[in-house]
């Protein structure tokens, strides 16, 4: 209950304007199949269009104020304070290269440094627990913020953007740990310049997440159990720990499983782009953008059409 008087307060001094949702397309009368198509592409691209305008435009001071508070609020009470927001991904990040190493220390290719597998880990293990933490997040948002939702005026997609931003606070920490980690051990290269356009691109993939769990968890209460749940093993059908030579060991329906995860593409994309410095899973640059944006795009469609009724389910 304070947290929804705070964000109360915040939304009252920013100030928000109404703006009417677009109005829906009106089915073309046609029976051309192809036709029907293009009407439902575009209804899902005017829904996207919509939601980002709210958050990267009109609404954008609001979702900044929100993440930070949800930063500070996390933290509160404890000694350290916000401060634990940067030692928590410092300390997590230390104990995976103390342990990969130093204690087992992992090997990549014809490498001697016990960094290079290190880096390699990190790598995809910084976006993944990001991912994760961001995802279980959503599961309970609106349940959690139903006084915010239940106000007409009040943008609700302000608030799983602001859990996204506020995520992202870890990712910045753990990757400045990462990359550096890995300048030690392979060196700088041109492929880490593509790094801005993974982090966007996991970005739109965590958004399109989060707006697809918290609209599927105002209806569906153990949505956050099972999730939680997939977190969990996620870190084990993805290739963050499992290297290389481990997987090529596994038997085959494994190996398939893994490639089919969409999480180990994006995984795959951070390895080339931080450590590997060469495409060496092409695909993977491929299928990543476009895991990104379709859950984007369901993301944004499923959240528009139960918006209306979010308020009074609950």
């Amino acid at each position: 209950m304070r947290t929804s008087l705070a964000m109360a307060a915040v939304v009252s001094r920013i100030g928000i304007r109404r703006f009417s949702s677009p109005r829906p397309m009106e089915a073309i009368p046609t029976p051309i199949h192809r036709a029907g198509l293009i009407a439902r592409n575009t209804d899902a691209m005017r829904a996207l269009l919509e939601i980002l305008r709210s958050i990267f435009g009109r609404n954008r001071e609001l979702v900044f104020e929100l993440a930070r508070r949800e930063v500070l609020e996390r933290y509160a009470g404890a000694a350290l304070g916000s401060i634990w927001a940067v030692l928590t991904p410092l300390l997590t990040m230390g104990i995976y290269v103390g342990l990969f190493a130093f204690v087992f220390p992992v090997r990549y290719g014809d490498s001697s440094s016990p960094w290079m597998g290190a880096a390699l880990i990190l790598s995809g293990l910084v976006p993944w627990i990001t991912l994760a933490d961001c995802s279980t997040r959503a599961t309970g948002l609106l349940v959690g913020h139903r006084a915010l939702v239940r106000q007409v005026v009040f943008p609700i997609e302000a608030l799983p953007a602001k859990t996204v931003a506020a995520c992202l606070v870890s990712q910045l920490v753990g990757t400045v740990v990462g990359l550096g980690i890995a300048l030690v051990a392979v060196g700088p290269s041109p492929m880490q310049l593509l790094l801005p356009a993974l982090w966007i691109t996991q970005l739109a993939l965590m958004l399109g997440i989060t707006l697809l769990l918290a609209s599927l968890g105002v209806w569906l209460r153990d949505l956050r159990e099972i999730v939680g749940f997939l977190a969990n093993i996620g870190l084990y059908v993805a290739p963050i720990i499992l290297l290389p030579s481990l997987i090529s060991g596994l038997p085959r329906p494994a190996r398939w499983v893994i490639t089919a995860n969409p999480v180990s593409h994006m995984v795959w994309c951070f390895h080339d782009a931080t450590v590997l410095h060469e495409f060496a899973h092409p695909w993977s640059w491929l299928v990543f953008p476009v895991v990104a944006l379709a859950a984007l795009m369901a993301g944004a469609v499923l959240f528009n059409r139960l918006k209306p009724a979010m308020g009074e389910a609950l």
